[in-house]
């Protein structure tokens, strides 16, 4: 089945009055856009009622008053969203209308929605369609909007599935091999068709996790453990195992574990079969996850955003891994998961999965193809040889009879040749890249600039549907974005103009390549000129970091929790570093609001003592030295500030030491410049008995 997209957007406002919150609601549609401000539905009351029902944690409940419960908040949520709102009602309708036999997917863009992100919106219902998850026909995803993006694999099937158990002690207990014998119980007729192939991974360690995807081909990933809340950093963390003691709990980001599977370019879904831990979260802990696997290019991640039982878990395993085999888009994979537990259950769990998603139509594998048949050898008698030379003499003495009498049945010089039709390029489209420039002309070290290109049919038919492609960088190769988007159609003659953001983060010429008609959709006329190299020159001017934005061109909203790459695509490394506590080694780094200011500094998340955030900030330049560093830093109390410059990686080649008093609260910028001109590679960064809190740094250009 092929979708449109109905995209709301839903985002939180400064609120007029403390008590009141309010809302933007943007609706891209196939038929336009629509925007509205409206009061939030819901009391903060209404939100945790309706969280302890739907989320199964209100004892007593039965599954008559789950039900009815559903249905009233999926009313009110559609009557927020959709109905209350003429110009959203009527876009909402048209587009139905519009889709026709095709579905309408519902996509949720809920990053910045605040304190409405905590709700179950998989119950949106329609009172002339019930709840739009349960059909096929009107998925409901949440959608994150990345620059990068995995184009559909072709795949020969079994679709292979790595588990990952994770089971460090000191947590509550998991009933893993329970989970592991019902996932093979519900996909073992899958199994037992060649469809499936699960493997086990019992080391649940990233070293380990990083071996396995090297070592073999996987199209999914699907994790068994604990997930849990960093309610310092309003992050969803993993709890996976410690590579040198396996009882031991190790905390992984969402970003942490996207960059192991980042780097396995077949895996196109990720599934978190985890619990999350009993305190709740202003945001959603899932999305903080989900986002950092999509960061990194995974189209689709699969979450339970409420603890499921046994027998909807196996439903759902059972229904959704079958239809994947089956090539379904993920989309409608999880409607009909979602209706398996309806049917077989019969409880409201079948809005506990959730479904992330960053594929434009939902389709991950393509073209599955089988393994032949390996064909049965077959055993002749004496009698079948004989009887088959007797059947091959009389089948020549009847042809030779019939080309004696009408030489024209088999072709013969009598009939006249059918010449062959040959192919023009005479109504064809014919695509190019007709320009392409960027606003402002020089762009600074990690500002955001726009790229804009114009695609040009030259061509005298209609294009029809197409992605283009932008690779960001080819000379020098850098772990950098890439961008992908569609074009509905570009007649005969016309142009389009497209727009997109994008940012380098170190000086140089960037050579940059766009690419039209990716995935071979459109039969051109000449497909030579689908391809455009573009040069950019960054301006050498100082590189500004202020933490405000990640170099995914995302603004931060603060507490966010960092991996220690986020940074590596401006060619810098943040970590804490303090050999003499080997206890603290997965201490993190998060991004936080300080009077006003965003800062960088470590956080112990739990079970780390509080002690580890007092550590040595290092920030490493991976590519060609600075020839200065400014580093802004503001101090929590009074104390020293001691920075330790160096001219190689390893912090071996000593530049320049400095130590500088600070006052608690005061800002201070301490700079590396010293009598000589330096190359600077390294600083490492230390204050007085507090952690260390970095607003901002400079980076000046190398000399050359």
């Amino acid at each position: 089945m092929s979708y449109l997209n109905f995209v709301i957007e839903l985002s939180a406002l400064p609120a007029p009055v403390p008590a009141q919150a309010r809302y933007r609601i943007s609706v891209s549609s196939p038929i336009g856009e629509a925007a509205v401000d409206v009061d939030s539905p819901f009391s903060a009351a209404d939100i945790e009622r309706y969280l302890a029902v739907l989320g199964r944690e209100q004892p007593g409940t039965t599954r008559a008053q789950e039900s009815q419960t559903a249905r009233e908040f999926g009313d009110r949520i559609f009557n927020f969203l959709i109905r209350n709102n003429e110009d959203i009602n009527a876009a909402y309708f048209a587009s139905l209308e519009r889709a026709g036999n095709n579905g309408l997917r519902i996509r949720l863009s809920l990053e910045n929605a605040g304190e409405l992100a905590r709700l179950p919106w998989e119950y949106l219902r329609d009172p002339n369609r019930e709840f739009l998850a349960l059909s096929r026909s009107t998925p409901v995803v949440r959608y994150s909007q990345q620059l990068t993006l995995r184009r559909p694999l072709n795949i020969t099937i079994p679709l292979r599935v790595l588990v990952m158990i994770s089971t460090p002690k000191g947590l509550p207990e998991l009933d893993v091999e329970g989970e592991w014998q019902r996932l093979n119980e519900a996909t073992a007729d899958l199994q037992r068709r060649g469809l499936l192939l699960l493997e086990r991974l019992d080391s649940a360690t990233l070293i380990d996790l990083q071996r396995k995807l090297r070592a073999g081909e996987y199209h999914v990933f699907h994790f068994i453990g604990h997930s849990d809340f960093n309610a310092t950093t309003q992050q969803g963390v993993l709890v996976f195992e410690d590579e040198l003691d396996p009882d031991k709990a190790k905390i992984i980001t969402g970003a942490a574990l996207g960059r192991e599977l980042g780097e396995e370019n077949t895996i196109r879904l990720v599934v978190m079969n985890s619990c999350h831990s009993a305190q709740r979260p202003d945001g959603d802990a899932l999305a903080g996850i989900a986002s950092g696997l999509v960061t990194r290019g995974i189209p689709a991640v699969v979450a339970m955003q409420f603890a499921i039982t046994d027998s909807a878990a196996k439903a759902f395993a059972e229904e959704f891994y079958r239809a994947i085999s089956e090539s379904l888009p993920i989309d409608s994979a999880v409607s009909e998961a979602r209706r398996a537990i309806a049917n077989r259950v019969g409880s409201i769990e079948w809005a506990t999965p959730v479904l992330y998603m960053r594929s434009d139509d939902g389709v991950l594998f393509t073209q599955t193809q089988t393994m032949p048949a390996v064909p049965q050898k077959t055993r002749f008698t004496r009698r079948d040889i004989i009887a088959g030379i007797g059947a091959l003499v009389a089948l020549t003495l009847l042809v030779g009879l019939l080309y004696a009498v009408s030489p024209s049945i088999f072709g013969g010089t009598t009939s006249t040749p059918t010449p062959a039709i040959t192919p023009t390029a005479t109504n064809l489209p014919d695509l190019l890249v007709s320009a392409m420039r960027v606003s402002p002309t020089s762009p600074r070290p990690g500002q955001i600039f726009r790229m804009s290109v114009t695609i040009t049919n030259v061509g005298t038919a209609n294009s029809g549907a197409f992605t283009y492609g932008w690779d960001a960088s080819l000379n020098p190769p850098e772990q950098l974005l890439s961008y992908t988007s569609r074009v509905d159609n570009i007649p005969p003659g016309s142009s389009r103009n497209v727009t997109f953001p994008f940012s380098y983060g170190w000086w140089g010429t960037y050579s940059s390549q766009l690419r039209v008609d990716l995935d071979s959709e459109v039969q051109e006329s000449d497909e030579r000129n689908n391809t455009k190299l573009f040069n950019l020159q960054l301006a050498d001017v100082p590189f500004e970091i202020d933490f405000s934005l990640l170099p995914t061109n995302e603004v931060v909203s603060p507490p966010y929790t960092l991996s220690s790459d986020e940074f590596i695509p401006w060619n810098l490394l943040f970590t804490v570093n303090e050999p003499s506590r080997p206890e603290c080694a997965n201490t993190s780094l998060q991004l936080a609001e300080v009077d006003g200011d965003i800062v960088m500094l470590p956080a112990a998340i739990a079970p780390l003592p509080a002690q580890c955030e007092i550590q040595t900030l290092s920030i490493t330049v991976l590519r060609r030295p600075a020839s200065r560093m400014d580093i802004g830093l503001i101090p929590f109390i009074d104390g020293d500030a001691s920075l330790s410059f160096f001219a190689d990686t390893l912090g071996t080649v000593s530049v320049l030491n400095t130590t500088t008093p600070v006052v608690a609260g005061e800002p201070v910028v301490i700079t590396s410049v010293g009598s000589l001109a330096q190359q600077i590679s390294r600083v490492d960064i230390r204050l007085t008995n507090q952690p260390v809190r970095l607003t901002s740094l400079t980076l000046s250009p190398p000399a050359r």
